[in-house]
């Protein structure tokens, strides 16, 4: 996926990423995914990212991670469905009404449900990577 220089709402698979990109293990998840949180921050504040929002969905109970909501991130813990069914559901919403939205996950079935709903999807990993990028 091209990643358009216009403001996008990113939806992003919490769990999803700390793991897979970010090589989390359970005994300092905590630790890497507040690390995570405060570089998509720093990246909000590139050019390359202004005027975006990076809303990052987590499995389970809220859990300390540094400030839930930021400028242009918001952090949300999915206690009473699955953080798929939650990042569906608000990129399918935001996605019929008009916004620019991309889900980012490595879920193949979280990726394939989206883009059917005609949602922008990318993977993880290639995700940070542009990330990273914005950053150099």
């Amino acid at each position: 996926m091209y990643l358009s220089k216009k403001p996008t709402i990113y939806i992003i698979d919490g769990h999803n990423f700390v793991r897979s990109c970010l090589n989390a293990a359970a005994e300092n998840e905590e630790a890497v995914t507040k690390e995570f949180l405060d570089f998509l921050d720093e990246v909000s504040r590139t050019d390359a990212y202004n005027g975006s929002f990076f809303r990052v969905i987590f499995d389970g109970s809220y859990r300390p991670v540094g400030p839930t909501a930021r400028e242009a991130l918001k952090v949300t813990f999915a206690e009473n469905v699955t953080a798929d069914e939650l990042i569906y559901e608000q990129a399918k919403y935001l996605h019929d009404n008009g916004e620019r939205v991309a889900v980012i996950s490595s879920d193949r079935r979280l990726l394939e449900d989206a883009r059917e709903a005609g949602v922008k999807t990318m993977f993880c990993q290639k995700f940070f990577n542009k990330l990273n990028a914005a950053i150099e």
